[in-house]
């Protein structure tokens, strides 16, 4: 199960499904990465992001097939996955949002939580996870290839006050984890 404590290097997290009582907290951190939001938005952060982040859905999709995360470091909140199930088939997940905090970033928990999201996943029998990168997050896109995602399309979408390019990647859980990929 993905929510328990986890060690990472010298640090421990706590990892537990959020609420609409985490609000707050989220909207914090997300002014907190508002890099973020000026790069994908062009703007800073808007006053709901955190309850957007908590019920926004893809189309065709229910607040039961959602699931947001967030990672504590001493009861402070860090990090969140946001992850929807079953995204446009069945077993496919998509990874709407892993946003960390600037302070930790650069130190291997990006890598160390997204190895935990795939073994969830993979135990919620998903057999393929989906992420979405705008072509000017050479960061993000340079992350996710490493972690093994392949691009399979490109789409244009509006996101805030911006027009993107988004590049779509994908990642064979499966051959990932037995790597093979």
């Amino acid at each position: 199960m993905l929510i328990k404590n986890k060690i990472a290097g010298n640090s421990e997290y706590n990892i537990r499904l959020l609420s609409g009582d985490d609000e707050i907290e989220i909207q914090g951190l997300y002014e907190r990465c508002s890099d973020f939001s000026e790069l994908v938005e062009g703007r800073t952060p808007e006053k709901d992001a955190g309850r957007s982040v908590l019920f926004d859905l893809p189309p065709g999709k229910e607040l039961k097939d959602k699931y947001v995360f967030g990672v504590y470091k001493e009861d402070v909140l860090i990090s969140v996955i946001d992850i929807v199930k079953d995204y446009k088939i069945d077993g496919e997940w998509i990874i709407g949002l892993l946003m960390i905090d600037p302070s930790e970033r650069g130190n291997g928990l990006g890598r160390k939580l997204h190895d935990i999201i795939k073994a969830w996943v993979s135990e919620e029998q998903g057999r393929l996870l989906r992420i979405g990168v705008v072509e000017e997050n050479h960061r993000g896109h340079k992350f996710w290839l490493e972690m093994g995602y392949v691009e399979v399309d490109r789409v244009k979408m509006i996101c805030g006050n911006k027009e993107h390019t988004v590049i779509v990647m994908n990642l064979d859980i499966d051959e990932s984890l037995t790597g093979c990929n």
